[in-house]
């Protein structure tokens, strides 16, 4: 009763602040996405695929929870405050890794969760209790994306880079500052934001990158689906060619962040739509590596993963281009020539793992 007996915030004064979290949600969105492709650090290329996935899921809950409070025009499009607009993009704008790792998972993330926090702390939980529970679930996959974060920044960042990063650092926490803090609750710092890295205009690198683990990034070795597909073979080895076809998936992220981050304008669901898809395909990938794993095969020195797909795609065909191609390959495994007959391979392997993957 206490609780239900709080002022809490208005509404006016929530709306404000749900355009917050969903701008900082959205932009984040924008870098991961942008950055799968340039990124050659496997587990991060991985990683960022799923972070786009859940900042672009809570991006979808924000926006129709703001629908809920406000009759359209939404204002959602708006820019909630120049210096969050200045955070993200250097954010996005920077080259090093371990300045991104350090900018979104020390900075942005932790900002924004601060002002989920508070939200849940000013609001009242009765009258405001629709987005309540969509903080909620945001601050869950928000620690778990921190996690990961500390995790990497911890494996990538040395102290030399820190230094090195140190003015860059500060410019973030003073847009912050500026901002009044990412909720915009606290009262502004003034003081002067001088972009560096996002003094010119950002633009996508459509060119795939791969670390050293990826020696030969221009062949196969292997035509996987010519084994899969030859009668003669029994389907133990060919349960190691599915696995191979499903870490070879990794391209596919690389050629769907070109596609999304090329095509303005859309509608929001497309965009969280087409990231929902590369997050899977990130997934099959991932069941590749796991499936490896499993049978005691240290991929990384056995087996050959090339990216020509994805750069020729990207560096010569344009967006819509792409996604022409795109559908009309998941077109064609639609048959029972195509996904079916690779999971009834898998049962008849008798690998449990491998049937489950493909089913």
């Amino acid at each position: 009763m206490e609780k239900g007996m709080k002022p809490g915030l208005s509404v006016e004064e929530c709306v404000r602040r749900l355009k917050r979290y969903h701008y900082a949600f959205k932009r984040l969105h924008q870098i991961f996405n942008a950055r799968i492709t340039r990124e050659p650090i496997y587990e991060l290329k991985m990683g960022f695929s799923l972070h786009a996935h859940l900042c672009a899921e809570h991006v979808t809950a924000l926006r129709k929870r703001v629908g809920e409070m406000r009759e359209p025009p939404l204002g959602l499009d708006v820019v909630p405050d120049e210096s969050l607009e200045i955070l993200f993009d250097e954010i996005l704008a920077t080259p090093q890794t371990t300045e991104l790792l350090c900018g979104v998972y020390e900075i942005a993330m932790p900002a924004l969760k601060s002002g989920l926090q508070r939200h849940l702390e000013d609001t009242n939980l009765l009258a405001d209790y629709p987005s309540v529970r969509i903080c909620r679930f945001a601050l869950l996959e928000l620690d778990d994306m921190l996690s990961y974060g500390t995790q990497a920044i911890s494996a990538l960042v040395d102290e030399s880079d820190r230094q090195r990063a140190a003015n860059w650092v500060k410019l973030l926490q003073d847009c912050l500052a500026a901002a009044g803090s990412l909720d915009g609750v606290d009262d502004p710092v003034p003081g002067s934001l001088d972009r560096q890295y996002s003094a010119n205009p950002y633009h996508f690198d459509g060119v795939p990158k791969r670390d050293k683990r990826f020696p030969d990034p221009y062949n196969m070795g292997v035509n996987a689906e010519v084994f899969l597909y030859d009668p003669q073979f029994p389907p133990e080895p060919k349960t190691l060619m599915m696995f191979y076809k499903r870490l070879r998936e990794i391209d596919v992220p690389e050629m769907m962040a070109s596609i999304i981050a090329e095509t303005p304008g859309k509608p929001w669901d497309y965009y969280r739509d087409m990231t929902r898809q590369l997050w899977d395909e990130a997934r099959h990938a991932m069941m590749g590596e796991v499936g490896f794993v499993s049978l005691g095969i240290e991929w990384p020195k056995r087996v050959m993963v090339n990216f020509t797909w994805s750069l020729a795609l990207n560096t010569q065909l344009k967006p819509i281009e792409r996604h022409a191609v795109l559908y009309f390959i998941e077109q064609g495994l639609m048959p029972k020539t195509g996904k079916r007959f690779e999971w009834e391979v898998g049962v008849a392997s008798r690998n449990a793992l491998a049937a489950m993957f493909q089913d």
